[in-house]
């Protein structure tokens, strides 16, 4: 089953001016009560590749606590490009003056809180961006805000199975806030992704914005800037978005050696972190690649990565499968950054 995106003529344009514009949606006449002076400015960033968006802003806007803008940013490459496009198209936007540098109080203002979503994650509750915006409105230690991720309703049989075997694919909604702040040393993630999260526009600018030069993990190499500023990273209870895993193996091998060139990109670029082997050397990646593929089969029954250091006995092929692209990604991320 295909998911449920609607075809419009505002869908048409968007698909129209790929690689052109971004296009705004001004919300003044969206549902809910007139926000007053001192209420929060809300500006969601979608980046997407195909401007098949239809379904997200009708839901968006379906909010209790509508946006006031949507901007919509399209094929524009590497996501973090397209986000920092997106969030300067909502500062030049005609709009009611928010703030930029003043405390959040300030009379006659309005803060700025940006929500970066993609294309392909839907709202499961109505409620889902009042859940992500008050939290940082109430408490200024919380940097980013974020909600699980669960399967569409349309998720294939190889989709919930990719779910099963590979963490983080999708997150239980918790019951209360939960914390999950990305390590500083060593390898691993906070549960938050920029599938879904949210922040203040002051936080966003004083770790200046996403990389553009990452192919991936953008959005750890985000949170790791934001992490050293002291902010905490908090998922929020009650609410989630859906979002399709990979439906076959070639989309599974594409998106996790995707995942492993980022994660080479990010070893180099912050070697003070620790996260990773380091590969300067031909032999050593090819010393690298032969020991993930003896590795592959014994993955298969013996669950153990990185990021999850520890012995778990099972049957999980595609997680093995999974470990195996990421590896091959991240020799060619390393290869990209050498000249021997």
């Amino acid at each position: 089953m295909q998911p449920p995106f609607y075809d419009s003529s505002v869908e048409a344009e968007l698909q129209s001016r790929r690689g052109l514009a971004s296009l705004s949606y001004r919300l003044d006449q969206s549902p809910g009560a007139p926000r007053p002076s001192g209420q929060p400015y809300i500006s969601v960033i979608i980046p997407s590749l195909n401007g098949r968006v239809q379904a997200l802003v009708e839901a968006l806007i379906s909010q209790s606590l509508p946006p006031d803008l949507i901007q919509v940013v399209v094929n524009v490459s590497p996501n973090g490009k397209a986000r920092n496009q997106g969030v300067r198209a909502c500062l030049e936007a005609p709009a009611p003056r928010f703030i930029q540098d003043e405390p959040a109080h300030t009379s006659g203002d309005r803060p700025l809180v940006l929500v970066f979503i993609d294309d392909d994650a839907i709202p499961t509750s109505p409620h889902l961006l009042q859940a992500l915006v008050q939290p940082l409105l109430e408490d200024e230690s919380i940097g980013v805000t974020g909600c699980a991720r669960v399967l569409p309703e349309y998720a294939s049989p190889f989709q919930k199975r990719v779910a099963a075997e590979i963490p983080r694919t999708v997150n239980e909604i918790p019951s209360q806030p939960l914390e999950t702040n990305p390590p500083m040393q060593g390898y691993g993630h906070s549960l938050i992704t920029t599938t879904c999260c949210a922040m203040r526009y002051e936080t966003y600018r004083a770790v200046r914005g996403f990389s553009e030069t990452l192919q991936s993990g953008v959005d750890t190499d985000f949170f790791y800037r934001v992490r050293q500023l002291g902010l905490r990273f908090v998922m929020v209870p009650h609410v989630a978005v859906t979002h399709p895993a990979p439906a076959s193996l070639k989309e599974l091998w594409r998106k996790f050696q995707w995942y492993g060139y980022g994660y080479a990109q990010e070893t180099i670029r912050r070697p003070q972190q620790r996260m990773g082997l380091r590969l300067p050397k031909r032999w050593q990646r090819w010393a690298f690649l032969l020991a993930a593929t003896v590795w592959l089969l014994p993955n298969i029954f013996i669950l153990y990565s990185l990021g999850y250091p520890r012995l778990e006995l099972g049957f999980r092929p595609l997680k093995a499968y999974s470990t195996y692209a990421v590896a091959w990604g991240y020799v060619r991320g390393w290869q990209a950054e050498q000249k021997d």
